[in-house]
């Protein structure tokens, strides 16, 4: 069972959470914290495209007429099946990305400790986020601050795992964050120089 005081608990006080925690680190409990917030956060975003609130169900009119209430059903209980299951693959990779930069820096700690770390703050987040997606205007500023939050719960979360220095955490993560960036900014590039050509003819 999850204990789902844990969520508020890593929220509000994830130092003392974290060291907590740690010994009890389970994979399967790190999955099942994932699903079920990708469920919820599925639900959330499902209903947000059947009523409308989505740019998508703004678009399409999701919420009226018999057509509309049809696709947004199927969308929606799309949303259900395939959040969960997205969210649990995309935790996993991130965590195995992750874990490969810690041992790049030396660090010693174990990948389901930091996973399942990773997962207790993840889960609430995600819930949190899926919400404040759908919040006009500020909900995007809002989104945003919860991410860096939530750099912050992985920085503490490594510092715990990996017994390694908060710049060696910070570095774990930034480093594959701007590999990222560069690697994005080379195929934009290269595929603007591909089309460019074409736009010219």
């Amino acid at each position: 069972m999850i204990d789902f005081n844990l969520w508020k608990e890593v929220l509000t006080n994830p130092i003392e959470t974290f060291k907590k925690e740690e010994k009890n680190a389970d994979l399967g409990q790190g999955v099942i914290h994932i699903a079920i917030a990708g469920v919820i956060a599925g639900f959330i975003g499902g209903l947000a495209t059947f009523t409308g609130l989505t740019a998508v169900g703004s678009m399409g009119g999701f919420g009226t007429g018999m057509m509309g209430a049809g696709i947004g059903i199927i969308a929606f209980i799309g949303a259900l099946i395939i959040t969960p299951i997205v969210t649990v693959i995309g935790w996993l990779i991130f965590s195995g990305i992750i874990y490969i930069f810690a041992m790049i820096f030396g660090a010693k700690g174990d990948f389901t400790k930091q996973s399942y770390l990773i997962a207790l703050y993840g889960a609430p987040l995600m819930i949190i986020t899926s919400i404040l997606n759908i919040i006009p205007f500020a909900g995007g500023i809002l989104s945003f601050l919860a991410g860096l939050y939530g750099l912050y719960l992985l920085t503490m979360a490594l510092k715990q795992v990996h017994k390694i220095s908060t710049g060696k955490a910070v570095a774990i993560w930034l480093i594959p964050i701007v590999v990222f960036l560069v690697l994005a900014a080379i195929l934009a590039g290269a595929a603007y120089m591909t089309i460019l050509p074409l736009m010219t003819v």
